[in-house]
């Protein structure tokens, strides 16, 4: 009875363990959690409910933030900026209450809608720039009481993506901070995302833990597997070029995604017609 149970558990664990790594290790570069890949493949390839594929793909998300984060901070050079993670992170946790609000009442189709033109415009807008400079320069916002603001209307932001989509909010920081404070740099970006998600991650599966929605048995495997990809993510961003290379990839993933939601949208139409 008991080799039953075993087998099946380390043949789907095992394969679960290195997608959970390839998912991380791409997002550390990017700057994202990697729900934008974990939710999908729950969802169609181990036949969860999205609502479900959603709670579940949060393990990874707060894996990868985490153990990033971490990374990042014990790096001689690290480009964490904590200034700028505290106002990131309160807009996040106002922003995480109300995501999971919606996530209950917003109808599917407006909010596809929605995220399908933002993630349009942020995607060929991160493709077509000149690239943002991986290094802190003079150029953005630079009055303290305006880069405050923005950065808690950049946190609400993610934070109400996170329960909705099961993401870090990755995909509204780092375009946001871009543009908007592209004196930054990019590593400071991507590092800034990461620990954001830190608290979006953590907040949205308490939510979704209350509801017993989360299966520990899917999220677990993919969770121990994004530690070591995470981790593996930062140190190879920190490699010359490879933050240029985050943006583009970012910029790739931001239109891939705009395009599946607008896919679902048009599903959705047709549907209803």
């Amino acid at each position: 009875m008991e080799r039953r149970i075993v087998g099946p558990v380390i043949l789907r664990g095992v394969p679960l363990l290195l997608a959970g790594a390839a998912i991380a290790f791409i997002g550390a570069i990017c700057g994202i959690g990697g729900g934008l890949f974990a939710v999908p493949m729950l969802h169609y390839l181990f036949k969860l409910e999205l609502r479900a594929s959603v709670a579940t793909g949060l393990c990874l998300v707060a894996a990868t933030a985490y153990s990033s984060t971490l990374a990042e901070l014990l790096r001689d050079d690290s480009s964490l900026d904590l200034m700028l993670v505290g106002p990131l992170s309160l807009g996040a946790l106002l922003g995480a209450q109300l995501g999971f609000r919606l996530s209950r009442r917003l109808g599917e189709r407006r909010l596809k809608t929605v995220f399908a033109v933002v993630l349009l415009v942020a995607g060929a807008r991160m493709l077509l720039s000149e690239g943002i400079p991986p290094l802190p320069g003079e150029a953005g916002i630079q009055a303290p009481g305006i880069r405050l603001l923005i950065s808690v209307l950049i946190g609400a932001g993610a934070g109400t993506v996170a329960p909705l989509l099961g993401i870090g909010g990755g995909l509204v920081v780092v375009p946001a901070l871009m543009f908007t404070m592209p004196g930054l740099g990019g590593l400071a970006v991507r590092a800034a995302a990461l620990a954001v998600a830190c608290v979006t991650s953590a907040r949205s599966l308490q939510l979704y833990y209350r509801e017993g929605i989360i299966r520990w048995s899917l999220g677990l495997p993919i969770a121990l597997g994004a530690l070591a990809g995470a981790s593996a993510g930062v140190h190879t961003v920190h490699l010359p070029g490879m933050s240029q290379v985050g943006q583009r990839v970012m910029g790739v993933i931001l239109l891939v995604t705009a395009v599946r939601f607008a896919r679902d949208v048009a599903r959705l139409r047709r549907g209803l017609g």
